[in-house]
């Protein structure tokens, strides 16, 4: 029977014990989410980029909103800063670093 590994502890999964299955809409290459019993670490197989992505107008739009071009906030972001206090917001380490530090 075919297995594969999580790609951080090396522990063997079955293939056939997928968790869910994706299919790209750039490739069509079906990718499937497997998850480690030891580590609980998820992933997707193959392991592998698809370059169209990073080829396409997305890739171009999320790079620059990250880069800080077009730094207009939306008028929901306003509601976060008049009702969190400075001192608490960096407790959202996760948040986008330009959207925190703009205000």
């Amino acid at each position: 029977m075919d297995k594969v590994k999580c790609p951080i502890c090396y522990t063997e999964v079955q293939e056939r014990n997928f968790k869910e299955t994706y299919v790209s809409p750039y490739n069509n290459q079906e990718y499937k989410r497997y998850e480690c019993p030891n580590c609980d670490v998820h992933w997707w197989e193959p392991l592998k980029i698809i370059p169209e992505f990073y080829e396409s107008k997305v890739f171009e739009d999320y790079v620059a909103f990250h880069e800080g071009i077009g730094t207009r906030l939306g008028e929901y972001h306003k509601s976060f800063f008049k009702y969190f206090p400075s001192k608490e917001k960096g407790r959202f380490t996760y948040a986008n670093r330009r959207f925190l530090f703009k205000h």
